[in-house]
């Protein structure tokens, strides 16, 4: 049985899809196409969303008299963030090691190598992509060759593009203009009937969000580790002068890609042309922190450059930190789960100041790493010089707002 797999928010679900799922079921010939509305999309992160139930009837509606669709709740039922491999692996078992393909837009096509678990997505299914908005066909098929390389199987179809997105429609019914002949009239009622995105104002969900994305990519040591980290990074921003609520969710988000494993962290620099120093590939430590910046910046679509340098920095600091950086630095190093030897010290320091705690964290740093010969990230050895210039000279560290 060939089986078209579409997932997605579907926040709401509109032509553009039921025509992107239709021309791919015509052309290859699949038996039915199953349309998933996720629980908690990953890539996809904002204050109002429909709720599961509301999007699952959305979909039942649009495709009310077309025998080809099927709507699955498997997402909505496992709960917490929808992550594709283990949607794939329960299909695949449900339906008996069927012919699954994955239908996508040019968007998320363009992401799969950054995507959780990719190596177990690409035993169980062949991608389908088709381009969308300034995205050109040559482009995606220049992409399927490199994820080709790894073991993908891909189909790029040039596929007419319907113009229109679940962005478009959500801000045109904030707007009161009409939704004729963007979502099936069934659906057009029921948001009516339903009054679904009426409502801009934010909720405060996102960090909420993180939190269940977190859930799903980290081990349960590491996730604790990360409440904790942003419990304490918000505590130390009311010393800091940095913004608790910034340091909340840097918190939450600086270890996302710690889990991921190495060859997941290289392949997300390559994947956005980020290319490391040579002392930095001898230092397979600090690739969570880089990978885990540009994570959030183009997965996530996180745009305060000082949430994304706290991620990129936390590990291994940086001379003129703000005070953000500065604050997850040391709020990693003293977050209540740390037991190693010196941490009585180092909470006992940050809560003076900024600058004892970062110099502190630093010779402590640098002792360890010489102790095995390790290599010493410069940005490290920058930070620290930094720090004992500046109280030599009776000054303070550059970038620092440390209340007195």
């Amino acid at each position: 049985m060939k089986i078209g797999v579409f997932g997605g928010a579907f926040d709401p679900i509109h032509q553009g899809h039921l025509r992107l799922a239709c021309e791919f079921a015509n052309r290859l010939s699949f038996d039915r196409v199953i349309l998933i509305p996720s629980s908690i999309p990953p890539h996809k992160l904002r204050s109002v969303m429909a709720s599961a139930q509301d999007r699952i009837e959305m979909c039942r509606l649009a495709t009310k008299d077309n025998p080809l669709f099927e709507i699955s709740d498997i997402e909505i039922k496992r709960g917490g963030v929808s992550y594709t491999a283990d949607t794939l692996n329960q299909l695949a078992e449900k339906y008996q090691n069927p012919e699954l393909f994955l239908i996508m837009g040019a968007d998320m096509f363009l992401t799969l190598g950054t995507w959780h678990r990719f190596d177990d997505i690409i035993k169980n299914a062949v991608f389908c992509a088709a381009r969308r908005n300034d995205c050109d066909t040559q482009k995606l098929k220049d992409y399927a060759e490199v994820l080709q390389k790894r073991g993908a199987r891909c189909i790029i179809e040039e596929i007419p593009e319907f113009p229109v997105s679940s962005t478009d429609i959500r801000r045109k019914i904030q707007m009161g203009e009409s939704l004729e002949g963007l979502v099936s009239p069934l659906v057009d009622e029921y948001i009516k009937t339903r009054g679904l995105y009426k409502s801009t104002q934010n909720n405060g969900n996102s960090d909420r969000q993180f939190i269940e994305i977190i859930r799903g990519r980290l081990s349960p040591r590491r996730f604790n580790h990360s409440l904790a980290v942003a419990e304490q990074a918000a505590h130390l921003a009311t010393i800091y002068d940095a913004d608790p609520k910034k340091a909340y969710t840097a918190g939450i988000l600086h270890d996302i890609m710690k889990d991921a494993g190495a060859q997941a962290q290289l392949q997300m620099l390559s994947d956005f042309d980020i290319i490391l120093y040579n002392v930095e590939m001898g230092i397979p430590s600090c690739w969570h922190a880089i990978a885990g910046a540009a994570f959030i910046e183009h997965i996530l679509r996180i745009d305060d450059n000082d949430i994304i340098n706290a991620v990129r920095y936390h590990t291994t600091a940086r001379a003129g930190m703000s005070p953000l950086e500065a604050t997850i630095f040391i709020a990693d190093f003293t977050s209540a789960d740390r037991d190693y030897p010196d941490v009585d010290e180092m909470r006992r320091l940050a809560e003076q100041g900024m600058e004892p705690a970062i110099e502190y964290a630093l010779s402590y740093t640098i002792r360890e790493l010489a102790a095995k010969s390790a290599l010493i990230h410069p940005d490290s050895v920058h930070a620290y010089n930094q720090q004992i210039s500046a109280r030599r000279k009776g000054g303070r560290y550059s970038g620092s707002k440390t209340k007195r």
